[in-house]
């Protein structure tokens, strides 16, 4: 019961973060963050340096191989994307952030670098200082045990551990705050949510509804979740389906777009793609794209076969959420599986504008101009598109 006090104490405070700015809670996940990175360099940098044993950790690969079971593994395989938690709260901070086609890429891509080295570090470390039992004991603390068994470090870096746990966790539900609340606020403002939804703080012009109204739905999971045995392990679960299902349709948008908005300027592309004329357009059709569709799809039905809350509470979620879609589209009139009428060219110029992307705008512009421009040759009978 304390844990989900505390918990929803630090949601509370979040709240009152998110609705004061964008800049305010990014300098409290910054802060936040570099004491983590510094504290989480410390114990790896130590602990293989003072107490790891390759031949531990060899001992327990080969007794992996002949004592984990498939569901085992597809367990721990599907909760590994909970290490890259607040990924999506970058690019959903972009429509705030300024030049961000530069930004955003150079951000994402520090960020999987980095979140890849830990994971990999602490994994490895963590076989090669103690059995694994030892961590199967302290599932809700491994980090601390692992560092209060480093030599001369461990009587100050175990209970340090606990308090980088916690900062760890505070920067996720605070990045949480921020993409949700500005994802909802995007959709309010294109009519696929009731515009209540679209209301800003008059002092801080933030969007204060969505702040406060995810922020409630987040404390109720963590009571509800605080009623089942494992309060940690239910919240992985229900973030493992969130997660990868959030992952296949960005890649299901990403390949989408690429068909349907080829002329707008992508100084920044997933490498590997194929060009394929499409008419009067070029088409880059992204491999990795596809690849990553396929990958992130096999670990979301990876969580549907292993998560037994994932399972039954993320659909029902899905299916929640629709069912108010449905609703609330049918009521307004407007079509359920299709957009309303939109100035899509017009709309990216307006965002090009905003985040100063004025070098993009021209490209932008040009593309258009000779995409017109082919379409009234082809249409005056002098060519044809190809």
């Amino acid at each position: 019961p304390y844990n989900v006090i505390e918990a929803v104490a630090l949601i509370g405070f979040l709240v009152w973060l998110n609705i004061r700015g964008m800049r305010e809670s990014s300098l409290f996940n910054e802060i936040l963050g570099a004491i983590d990175i510094l504290t989480e360099s410390c114990i790896i940098i130590f602990g293989f340096c003072a107490a790891w044993r390759p031949d531990l950790l060899v001992s327990q690969w080969r007794e992996a191989m002949h004592t984990v079971s498939w569901h085992q593994f597809g367990y721990g395989f599907s909760l590994a994307i909970i290490s890259f938690v607040g990924l999506e709260s970058i690019s959903q901070a972009a429509q705030e952030t300024r030049r961000p086609a530069t930004i955003i890429p150079r951000t994402s891509l520090t960020l999987i670098f980095t979140v890849f080295i830990f994971a990999i570090a602490f994994s490895n470390l963590a076989l090669g200082v103690l059995p694994w039992k030892e961590f199967e004991i302290h599932m809700d603390d491994p980090v601390a045990l692992l560092a209060h068994n480093i030599p001369i470090l461990g009587f100050i870096a175990g209970p340090f551990a606990a308090f980088l746990g916690m900062t760890i966790l505070a920067i996720s539900a605070n990045s949480g705050i921020m993409s949700a609340s500005r994802l909802t606020f995007s959709m309010s403002q294109l009519g696929l949510i009731s515009p209540w939804f679209r209301a800003v703080d008059r002092r801080y012009h933030t969007p204060v509804r969505t702040i406060v109204f995810f922020s409630a739905g987040g404390a109720l999971a963590v009571i509800l979740s605080g009623l089942t045995p494992k309060l940690l392990d239910t919240l992985g679960n229900m973030y493992a389906f969130g997660a990868t299902l959030g992952y296949i349709l960005v890649f299901i948008s990403l390949i989408r777009l690429r068909f349907l908005d080829p002329y707008t300027p992508r100084p920044y592309q997933v490498p590997v793609n194929i060009p394929w004329r499409r008419g009067e357009r070029v088409v880059r059709i992204p491999i990795l794209g596809f690849f990553g569709l396929l990958g992130v799809s096999t670990i979301f039905f990876t969580v549907i076969a292993t998560h037994a809350i994932g399972r039954v509470a993320g659909p029902a979620w899905v299916l929640l959420c629709f069912a108010y879609y449905w609703y609330y589209r049918k009521r307004h009139g407007m079509p359920v599986l299709r957009s309303l009428p939109r100035e899509w060219e017009k709309l990216q110029m307006e965002v090009l504008t905003s985040a100063e992307e004025f070098d993009l705008l021209e490209r932008y512009k040009v593309a258009l101009a000779e995409r017109d421009h082919i379409l009234r040759r082809a249409r005056n009978g002098k060519t044809a598109p190809v």
